[in-house]
C-alpha cells in the first residue's frame, strides 16, 4: 500500500501545480475513499521559489474502516531550483501499518545519490549498485519536476527506480484526463519485477484559471480501487 501511495503523490504534485509554478506556498486536502467508505485524508505543502524549494507531505487514516487500512506517514523532499529544474539535496519519508514502519533518508550531492539510509535495514543484498547513481531523483521531487512540463523524470525511493511518462492528456470540453504510465522498473532490494499498478484516471476543470486542481482521482491499485475526492 505504500507503492501506492508514493504513485498517488505524484499524481496530485503533477496536477496541482500546473500553471502556477513559482508561487510561494500552496497547499491541498483531498479524502481518500475504497468502495465510497472514508479511509484516510492526504494534506501537502509546496514551498516553491525560483531558487529553492520544500515540499512536505502528510497521509492518515480514518472513518470506520480505519482498523483494515491502518496508516500513516510522513514524507519530505527539499532542494535547489537550477535553470527551472530541481536539483534535491535530501528525501525523508516515515511510513507506518499495523504491521510495519520504516523510515527512509536519501541524500544528494551534485545531482548523485551519496547516501541512502533505511530503518530497519534491510538484509538482504541490494541487487544493483545504488550508491553514486546518477540523474535519479527521490519521488517528489521527480513528480513536480515532472508538473515543470518534464516529459519523464527517472526516481529512485529507497527501495525501487523507475521511470514516470506523462503519456497524453485528453481535453472533452472542459474537463481534461491525464494518463501516467511507470517504465523501466527495477527492485533495489528484491528479484522481482512485479508493479502493483494497474491504472490512474484523473479529472479536472479547465476553468480554473490559478491552480488547476483535480476534482477526482482514481487509482487500481492491486485489484482494489481508491478513489481522492478534493477538500
Amino acid at each position: 500500500m505504500k507503492l501506492f501511495f508514493n504513485f498517488l503523490f505524484f499524481v496530485i504534485l503533477v496536477l496541482s501545480t500546473s500553471g502556477f509554478l513559482f508561487a510561494n506556498e500552496l497547499k491541498g486536502e483531498y479524502i481518500i475513499e475504497v468502495a465510497k467508505f472514508n479511509i484516510g485524508k492526504l494534506f501537502w505543502d509546496i514551498d516553491l521559489t525560483n531558487t529553492d524549494y520544500k515540499i512536505f507531505i502528510s497521509l492518515q487514516d480514518r472513518g470506520i474502516l480505519s482498523g483494515l487500512y491502518k496508516f500513516e506517514g510522513n514524507y519530505e523532499a527539499k532542494g535547489r531550483v537550477l535553470n527551472g529544474v530541481l536539483i534535491p539535496s535530501n528525501y525523508k519519508q516515515f511510513w507506518s501499518t499495523k504491521k510495519k514502519k520504516r523510515d527512509v533518508e536519501i541524500f544528494f550531492i551534485n545531482g548523485f545519490l551519496s547516501k541512502l539510509r533505511m530503518l530497519p535495514k534491510e538484509k538482504e543484498e541490494p541487487r544493483i549498485e545504488y550508491i553514486g547513481i546518477e540523474g535519479h531523483l527521490d519521488p517528489l521531487s521527480s513528480f513536480l519536476n515532472l508538473a515543470m512540463d518534464k516529459q519523464h523524470s527517472k526516481t529512485i525511493d529507497g527501495r525501487r527506480i523507475y521511470s514516470m511518462f506523462v503519456e497524453e492528456k485528453i481535453n472533452v470540453g472542459y474537463m481534461e484526463t491525464i494518463n501516467i504510465l511507470i517504465k523501466d522498473y527495477v527492485n533495489i532490494w528484491a528479484d522481482h519485477k512485479r508493479n502493483d499498478l494497474e491504472y490512474i484516471k484523473i479529472k479536472k476543470d479547465l476553468r480554473n484559471e490559478i491552480i488547476l486542481m483535480p476534482l477526482m482521482i482514481e487509482i487500481k491499485f492491486k485489484g482494489i480501487l481508491f478513489s481522492l475526492k478534493k477538500v
